[in-house]
């Protein structure tokens, strides 16, 4: 049977996921983003000066290693579980049309000061609208720089 109930979208799951990624200890993790503008100088233009990188945060957030089991040869794989309100907030701040668009651009996630590179992106629905975003990870060096 099919449910012909009206379901009015609310918020409700948006608020719920923000809320348990705070109370399962909620991390901060920081989305790198190429600098949107380029450098107009004489210097910038012929690549004298290094491009600077936006460090866009994301919280609340969770960071664990996947659960899976591994072959001898492959590197540990992370995921970052992350709130659908911090990454729409990216998304209005930069005049993007998506958060596909927005991980699309990322050349990678900062978390405790190590560097991943973002694999793939799905996302979790409820009623039509995100409320959870899983970003697979892989390291990418051991240090970024502060």
């Amino acid at each position: 049977m099919a449910d012909l109930s009206t379901q009015n979208p609310c918020g409700l799951a948006q608020r719920m996921a923000t809320a348990l990624l705070r109370a399962s200890g909620g991390t901060s993790a920081s989305l790198q983003m190429p600098p949107l503008q380029g450098d107009a100088t004489d210097a910038g233009q012929v690549g004298l000066h290094a491009p600077g990188f936006l460090s866009l945060p994301l919280a609340p957030a969770v960071f664990r290693q996947e659960r899976r089991l591994m072959q001898s040869a492959e590197s540990m794989k992370y995921e970052l579980l992350v709130s659908a309100e911090a990454v729409a907030a990216q998304v209005t701040q930069l005049q993007l049309s998506s958060a596909q668009a927005l991980f699309a651009l990322a050349a990678g996630v900062v978390v405790a000061g190590k560097l991943f590179l973002i694999e793939a992106v799905s996302a979790s629905e409820s009623q039509g609208s995100v409320y959870l975003y899983r970003l697979l990870l892989q390291e990418a060096c051991s240090e970024w720089p502060r």
